[in-house]
């Protein structure tokens, strides 16, 4: 059996641990109005959740697509790396500790032979419609979230 590689690793222990799709995004939104009271005044509370909610599932996706690309490049993937390539390709980040969790490497002392300007340019106009087509998807998923949630808070009155 042959050994896996970095990015298979990686691949592996993101979708083991940092899982978040849509169902989760509509399921925690839905928790929000199962947890309401109306005896406590908590909107910025609620609003941070709810908020920090879509932040997971816009970086899991993002996260996705860095992994489906992978598949079609050979880039030594570090920390760094995606981080750079992930602002080059969705005008954000994500959550920096959760990419070193995933691509950061124990006891690595060399910097990565890609991670030059001239390559992660490349790297982003080949793949940038795809991104944004991505990126399109994650948005429209995230309304039909909002929109589920706000028929159901006016059901509820």
């Amino acid at each position: 059996m042959a050994e896996e590689s970095q990015t298979e690793q990686s691949r592996a222990y993101f979708y083991r641990n940092f899982t978040y799709t849509r169902d989760h995004l509509a399921r925690d939104y839905l928790a929000e109005l199962h947890n309401y009271h109306d005896d406590s005044w908590e909107y910025p509370q609620r609003a941070a959740r709810l908020s920090a909610a879509v932040k997971r599932y816009k970086t899991y996706r993002m996260l996705c697509f860095i992994f489906e690309i992978a598949d079609s490049i050979d880039l030594d993937f570090t920390p760094l790396i995606v981080k750079r390539l992930c602002t080059r390709l969705f005008g954000r980040s994500g959550s920096q500790d959760m990419i070193v969790a995933i691509f950061g490497q124990k006891g690595r002392q060399h910097r990565s032979r890609d991670n030059t300007p001239s390559t992660l340019d490349e790297i982003a106009d080949r793949y940038r419609l795809a991104a944004h087509s991505c990126q399109a998807s994650t948005l429209s998923d995230i309304e039909s979230v909002k929109r589920d949630y706000q028929a159901e808070i006016r059901k509820g009155r």
